[in-house]
């Protein structure tokens, strides 16, 4: 029997984030997995979602720290608060996952990565996590998975933040609005700051000293529609802030700028096209004790044309075109400094009762690295609201990094392109209160691409193509609610090896631990609201050789909620209660216990 597709999406949905989902929200809608609004049980792969009100429930600090313990999700930060932070999804490398803020690529081309560490929560209305190869959809980097980022656009409520806490955190928010379906204005802006803690104690210029950060962002987003078929939004973000470290330069000034303008145009229900046209900047000052060591600006400009069309009802093909252009304008010489990429994109979703069928392919043409095809292929089976399956495998393609490429004296402008193929079963379901999914992978990925000494012993480090790397991995999650409480749980489990045919054949891969799980309880009572977070993660290697070791660590946090108003709430958080001292990166501290306390208002 075929279940309807909102009750189907909504059994999705709590299974989408146990930790954080409390109420079941019916029918949610995804993006991210397809391109286009689909519910979330039509994707076909794995989907976490994360609303606002989960965000504020789990009282995190910041987008690390609310992405941990998501299954698949592994995260590695040098040093606490503001600082570096890398998402190791699926086992696959840091630059594996694409990070999207509203459908605009972030990061850095020259380093490859995104700062999920600048990224403000309470800008944020909405995340999607889809694990599993996307670069059918949307090109280099998609090779674990995609995250995309939605900030808020709720226009006709106000919103003000206050907290602070432990080792001098302080942050401030507001937000706010007006408009009508006809047209609307968004304005927010935050503040937040911290004295951090002692980021390093080793290495060759150990700093007893607190290493702090602070963040200042400000964002403006509004959009009109005329009639029933055209529609038209802009926004404009501004983050900047100064970061303090460890090392040379031990200190830095950053900034990230995103203006995006999207026009769509649907003169019917079976046909829509969108464009859609943005500009990305991540910029770094580097200084050693204030006196100026180097700049990183990375400009990013991007177009993208899709087209939607309805066949018949369940039939859908959706196809478009995107182009990329990166230019780097840096105090260091790279030898070259600007690439661009075009690519065709088609997609089509079928459904046929108790049957899904999604199939997509992608070409893109890099200035650099010439042809690539990628494609998936996706299918799903509906036995009953306790039983869906599905099966998918796909390829996908990660493209190197400038500073893979042409980093002065280190860089190898031999590298080829990272490649990956993976093979994916999963199920999930419901029987009364109880929701549970699973998803069995695996991937395997050629040219991966790491850097290492040269020679033994050598302090020159260079990128070189590793042959093979075989990752294996099980993920569950399931949650069971009894009256008011809520009780959830999410594992991983992987095997993440290096096949390089080399000294490290059949290692783990750097930072990625063979398991990691997570345990929430919450419970409603009244105005108030409790919860406790139980975060484990096995050991890990910090070099391909696995010498040096990382321990293996458990946390606790706790937290608690009380409503004084229907627009008023006070929020406590302890975050590591029991102070365990651990590392994610070696030789890099993690904060101990800490408290944190918030209020917010929202207009009813």
């Amino acid at each position: 029997m075929h279940y309807p597709k909102p009750l189907s999406a909504a059994l999705l949905l709590a299974l989408s984030h146990p930790a954080l989902a409390m109420e079941t929200e019916l029918a949610p809608i995804v993006v991210t997995a397809n391109r286009v609004a689909r519910t979330a049980d039509e994707t076909l792969t794995a989907v976490e979602v994360i609303t606002r009100q989960d965000i504020e429930r789990s009282q995190a600090q910041s987008l690390p720290d609310l992405l941990r313990g998501l299954p698949g999700v592994q995260i590695a930060n040098n040093g606490g608060p503001g600082k570096a932070s890398a998402l190791f999804l699926r086992g696959g490398n840091s630059d594996h996952c694409l990070v999207l803020l509203d459908g605009v690529k972030l990061g850095s081309a020259t380093s490859g990565g995104a700062p999920l560490q600048d990224i403000p929560l309470e800008q944020v209305e909405r995340i999607e996590l889809v694990r599993g190869p996307r670069a059918s959809l949307y090109g280099s980097e998609a090779i674990t998975g995609v995250l995309q980022i939605f900030t808020r656009r709720s226009a006709q409520k106000t919103t003000l933040s206050l907290s602070g806490g432990s080792r001098g955190a302080y942050e401030g928010s507001v937000a706010g609005g007006f408009g009508s379906p006809a047209g609307w204005l968004n304005l927010g802006a935050s503040r937040y700051g911290t004295r951090g803690i002692n980021a390093k104690d080793g290495g060759s210029t150990p700093e007893s000293d607190r290493d702090g950060y602070r963040r200042s962002t400000a964002q403006i987003r509004g959009g009109g529609r005329w009639g029933e078929a055209l529609s038209v939004d802009a926004e404009a973000l501004h983050s900047e802030g100064r970061n303090q470290y460890d090392g040379s330069p031990n200190e830095s000034d950053f900034q990230q700028d995103l203006q995006a303008l999207n026009l769509r145009y649907a003169p019917s229900e079976r046909y829509g096209t969108s464009v859609k046209l943005a500009q990305n900047l991540d910029a770094t000052s580097n200084f050693k004790n204030r006196a100026f060591a180097s700049r990183f600006d990375t400009r990013r400009s991007s177009a993208s044309w899709q087209n939607d069309f309805t066949l018949v009802a369940g039939h859908q093909i959706v196809g478009g075109l995107d182009y990329q252009y990166d230019e780097i304008l840096s105090s260091t010489t790279y030898d070259r400094s600007k690439r661009t990429n075009k690519a065709a994109f088609a997609q089509y979703l079928a459904d046929f009762g108790a049957v899904d069928l999604q199939l997509a392919g992608r070409h893109d043409l890099s200035e650099q690295f010439g042809h690539h095809s990628t494609g998936s292929l996706a299918a799903g089976y509906t036995f009953s609201p306790a039983l869906r399956l599905r099966a998918s495998y796909g390829t996908a393609f990660k493209a190197p990094s400038f500073n893979d490429l042409y980093w002065p004296n280190a860089g190898n402008p031999q590298l080829h392109p990272e490649t990956s193929h993976t093979r994916e079963i999963g199920a999930n379901g419901r029987a009364g209160g109880f929701v549970w999914q699973t998803s069995l992978f695996r991937t395997r990925i050629n040219n991966l691409i790491a850097w290492a000494p040269v020679s033994a012993g050598s302090a020159i480090w260079m990128p070189s193509n590793v042959s093979q790397a075989h990752i294996t991995g099980l993920e569950l999650n399931a949650s069971q609610r009894f009256g008011q409480t809520q009780v959830a749980a999410a594992a991983t489990f992987l095997n993440p090896k290096d096949h390089s045919g080399g000294a490290s054949e059949g290692n783990l891969l750097v930072r990625r631990a063979r398991q990691n799980g997570r345990i929430d309880l919450d419970h409603d009572h009244g105005a108030w609201r409790f919860g406790a977070s139980v975060l484990a993660v096995g050991k890990r290697y910090e070099n391909a050789a696995n010498s040096v070791k990382l321990g293996g660590y458990a946390t606790l946090d706790l937290r608690a909620e009380y409503r004084l108003a229907p627009a008023w709430r006070i929020q406590a958080r302890i975050e590591n209660l029991l102070d365990k001292s651990y590392q994610t990166a070696y030789g890099y501290n993690q904060p101990g216990v800490g408290a944190f306390l918030s209020l917010r208002y929202q207009a009813q």
